[in-house]
């Protein structure tokens, strides 16, 4: 593993980084909103979530930190419509499935920046190396949002918003030890004066983990982990209309995994070094007395992997993604707007036989309207100009009609997606395909939240479909466009104030994924999964949460085989000392469940870990 010191030292490619795209403005949804009834992802605007036809998930800075999360997906796997699969030890390749679509139709933003990785084979996120580092909200729009945020969202949005400096100078940190000599340290400092806002924070992981291919199999090396995050905002604003902001993000990571041989994964002497930086400057301004709100942005990512078998240095991907757009919302009278932009995107991917780039033009208007205070509804298209594949059109409708005397409000929204080839797809010296064509998409949902009880009940249920044609798969004979898919489902989320000091939190999510051009189900999607969480304060300061994360039996494509169903139990508990300090811990797999995400790859057994916050 490399030290603390060799880590910290990429943080001066990212300061220059930023420093050559000097000038950025910032898109609306990286604003931040403070509210979770108001909505950003969702119609690009700050929107009531009353308003809101998408299913819309959000999570806050307070539950990020009650939930004592350590990576992303810590929070996200109790979102419904969400099935993640890890594959092996802390760090190591992980992957979210969004109402059974494909883990590359979910795009993740964060602070405005798309995260997806050009270099990989079929883009996305792997979300193994996305630390909690000062988050302030996540959003969670599902459904296809081609037409707002490209090719990549076909299955919906993961948008992380970190957080803004205000009010006087206020440091945190916080410290934590546990299972697996796991050792996890944070601090942060923000604050505001006059017109300048700032925000600063770092996240270090280091942890010995356990052998990624699964141990009951006689693999006994451990895979560790070593993750550096660091994160800067820092906001001006020159007059009351007009404000510059400058966002920044360096991550590095070391990750030992293990391959797949002979059918299973087994032990190896497998590494990878990440490094992933961001860089992002802003603006809004408005005119005709805030008639018209502005938005110019441009941002830039970039992702180096490098990939080793012991010291021996293998393949290597590098991918790069360069972007400039322009929004505006105009308020042509009270309650209805007209949201429309422009944007630029180029993407670069450099590995052993591939060094391309590719752009896309893209141009979006949505219509919002809000009537009678009840109901509300978007409508919305886009045209995608891509380098090589020509203009293709999306479409997205979304409506909401609230009946707050009787607690009830409907929700729906339709849409359409379209997903270009990668640059792997395309130009692999081995596997790639220039005759692809693009993978298009159609989803819809409906859905009914009910207020039961004085309101201490409410209950959402949503049922979604989505069909997809074109889809690319690899075969020996490289990529083709082979498969359909049609997914479907129920998506059920349910808060009850059982007492003023008990909560409890479920959710359940039934999906059909069927890959219609062999009949067979797709992989890694179960047909059920849930979560339930008894959120318990037994006296002030102190707060005590058990949970339990379930998933029925699950297809794995690479054995041909079903994954049996699990149960893992957590407990999470935390006191508050005093204003300053606050003491935590919690342990997870209580009952030390054996089972898989994916199959023969290892999962943690019973863990326990504490750890302290400050405030000052």
């Amino acid at each position: 593993m490399r030290t603390l010191n060799e880590l910290v030292r990429p943080v001066k490619c990212a300061v220059m980084t930023a420093g050559y795209i000097t000038f950025m403005l910032s898109p609306v949804y990286a604003q931040e909103t403070q509210s979770k009834d108001v909505v950003v992802t969702a119609s690009r605007i700050e929107t009531p979530l009353s308003m809101v036809g998408s299913a819309t998930t959000i999570i806050s800075a307070e539950e990020i930190e009650r939930e004592q999360a350590r990576e992303v997906i810590d929070v996200l796997r109790k979102v419904p419509g969400l099935s993640i699969t890890q594959t092996g030890s802390l760090g190591s390749a992980t992957s979210i499935f969004m109402r059974g679509m494909n883990a590359h139709h979910t795009q993740l933003l964060i602070d405005g920046v798309e995260m997806a990785d050009p270099s990989a084979a079929q883009p996305s996120y792997d979300f193994g190396h996305l630390m909690v580092t000062d988050i302030e909200r996540i959003e969670i729009v599902r459904g296809p949002q081609s037409t707002l945020y490209g090719g990549d969202a076909m299955g919906g949005v993961i948008n992380i918003i970190t957080k803004k400096g205000k009010g006087d100078t206020r440091a945190n940190a916080s410290a934590e030890y546990g299972s697996f000599h796991t050792k996890n340290v944070k601090a942060s400092l923000s604050g505001s004066q006059q017109k300048v806002n700032y925000s600063l924070s770092a996240s270090y992981l280091n942890s010995h983990g356990f052998s990624a291919a699964d141990e009951r199999n006689g693999n006994n090396e451990t895979d560790g982990n070593e993750n550096l995050t660091l994160n800067a905002n820092l906001g001006f604003a020159i007059t009351e209309n007009f404000d510059i902001e400058t966002k920044l993000r360096h991550m590095r990571s070391h990750i030992e995994y293990d391959s797949w041989s002979g059918g299973q994964a087994v032990d190896g002497n497998e590494n990878m070094y990440k490094k992933e930086t961001s860089a992002y400057l802003g603006s809004n301004f408005s005119l005709f007395g805030n008639r018209l709100k502005n938005k110019v942005g441009a941002s830039y990512m970039i992702s180096k992997r490098d990939l080793y078998n012991g010291n021996s240095r293998g393949q290597y991907y590098d991918g790069n993604k360069r972007k400039f757009e322009y929004q505006g919302n105009l308020n042509l009278i009270e309650n209805h707007n007209l949201v429309f932009g422009a944007e630029t995107e180029t993407e670069g991917s450099e590995q052993a036989g591939i060094d391309k780039s590719v752009r896309n033009n893209g141009y979006f208007l949505t219509y919002q309207v809000a009537l009678f205070d009840q109901l509300s509804f978007s409508i919305g298209g886009r045209v995608d100009d891509h380098e090589e594949y020509g203009t293709h059109d999306t479409y997205r409708v979304t409506g909401s009609y609230d009946l707050a005397d009787l607690g009830t409000r409907f929700h729906s929204s339709i849409g359409t997606g379209f997903r270009a080839p990668s640059l792997y797809e395309l130009y692999s010296p081995s596997w790639g395909n220039t005759a692809l064509k693009p993978e298009e998409s159609t989803g819809f949902d409906f859905g009914v939240e009910q207020l039961f009880w004085e309101d201490r009940v409410t209950l959402d249920v949503t049922y979604f479909q989505n069909t997809a044609k074109n889809l690319t798969q690899w075969s020996m004979a490289g990529y083709q466009n082979t498969a359909r898919a049609k997914t479907k489902g129920v998506e059920t989320g349910l808060n009850v104030e059982v007492l003023d000091n008990l909560n409890v939190d479920a959710t359940y999510t039934f999906t059909l994924a069927e890959d219609e051009s062999t009949g067979g189900p797709l992989a890694r999607r179960p047909k059920h999964e849930g979560t339930l969480t008894l959120a318990y304060e037994p006296i002030d300061d102190l707060t005590t949460d058990l949970s339990v994360r379930a998933k029925g039996r699950t297809y794995d494509s690479a054995t041909s085989r079903y994954m049996g169903g699990f149960a893992v139990y957590d407990f999470k508990t935390s006191y508050k000392i005093n204003e300053v300090a606050t003491v935590y811990g919690r342990v997870e797999n209580i009952f030390d469940k054996d089972y898989h995400e994916a199959s023969s790859y290892g999962t943690g057994g019973r863990a326990a870990y504490v750890g302290v916050r400050t405030t000052f």
